[in-house]
C-alpha cells in the first residue's frame, strides 16, 4: 500500500516515536513530536529557545516501551526577573488601561529583550496592539500582558490568543505593593501552568534570574540577574 504524501508530509511534520527501554532517544532537532511511552503520551517541542517534554495523556494499559520524563529547558537559561519587574512599571503607567508586551528572544545573542508593545485600542478590560517588527533572528518567547486593577486571571479571549509556541504571563492587581500574576507554558493548544515569584505560597526559582540564581544565568549569554546585557 502507497502512503498518501500528504500522510507522510504530517507524520514528518510531527512524528510519534516509542520511548526506548533499553537504548537511548534519538536526538530531536527541532519541532514537535510525540513520545509514546510506557508512563503515557508525551509532546516534545524544541524551538531555538526552549526545549520542553511534558505528558499530554495518561494511558490505561501496559506498554513495551520506555518511560519519558517531563523537562522544560530555555536556551536562556532563566527567565530575568528584571525585564519582568519592568514591565510591571510600564504597565502600571498604563492604569486603569490594560498594558501588553513581550520578552523577544535573539538567536544570534542568546539574549532577551523586553518590547512593549503599541496600543492600538485599548481599556481597562481589553488591549488589541500592534507588534514592532522583529529582526530576522529574533522570535517572541514570552507574551506578557496585565489586567490593571483586575486580579490576574486567564480570560477566554486568552485562551483564543495564546496559540503557538511560547510562555504566556499575566499581571494583575497593579495598584497594589504585590502584584497578582499567572504563568504558563502554551503548546499549540496545550496549556502548562507555570511557577512564578509572586505567588503566594512560594515558587520554584529554577525557571527566574533571582539574585540568588547568578550562577544559572551564567548560561544565558551577556545577561545579569536584572536581564539587562
Amino acid at each position: 500500500m502507497t502512503t498518501d504524501p500528504r500522510d507522510a508530509a504530517i507524520g514528518a511534520s510531527c512524528p510519534v516515536v516509542a520511548m526506548p527501554q533499553f537504548g537511548a532517544l534519538a536526538a530531536h532537532a527541532s519541532g514537535q513530536r510525540m513520545l509514546l511511552a510506557r508512563n503515557g503520551l508525551f509532546v516534545q517541542m524544541k524551538t531555538p529557545w526552549l526545549d520542553c517534554t511534558t505528558r499530554v495523556a495518561e494511558i490505561g494499559m501496559h506498554l513495551p516501551y520506555g518511560a519519558a520524563a517531563e523537562a522544560i529547558t530555555f536556551a536562556f537559561g532563566v527567565i530575568p526577573l528584571g525585564l519582568l519587574e519592568r514591565f510591571i512599571a510600564a504597565a502600571r503607567g498604563t492604569m486603569p488601561n490594560e498594558a501588553a508586551g513581550a520578552l523577544v528572544y535573539d538567536a544570534r545573542s542568546g539574549a532577551l529583550r523586553l518590547a512593549m508593545h503599541e496600543a492600538i485600542e485599548v481599556g481597562p478590560g481589553h488591549v488589541r496592539y500592534r507588534i514592532e517588527e522583529l529582526a530576522a533572528d529574533e522570535l517572541v518567547a514570552i507574551d506578557l500582558h496585565s489586567h490593571g486593577r483586575l486580579a490576574a486571571f486567564w480570560s477566554g479571549e486568552d485562551d483564543r490568543d495564546d496559540q503557538g509556541v511560547r510562555v504566556c504571563g499575566v499581571f494583575g492587581n497593579l495598584d497594589r505593593e504585590r502584584p497578582t500574576a499567572r504563568f504558563r507554558l502554551a503548546l499549540n493548544g496545550l496549556f502548562r501552568e507555570l511557577p512564578h515569584p509572586w505567588a503566594v505560597n512560594g515558587f520554584s526559582s529554577r525557571l527566574y534570574g533571582m539574585r540568588n540564581y547568578r550562577r544559572k544565568l551564567q548560561e544565558a549569554p551577556g545577561q545579569d540577574a536584572s536581564g539587562e546585557p
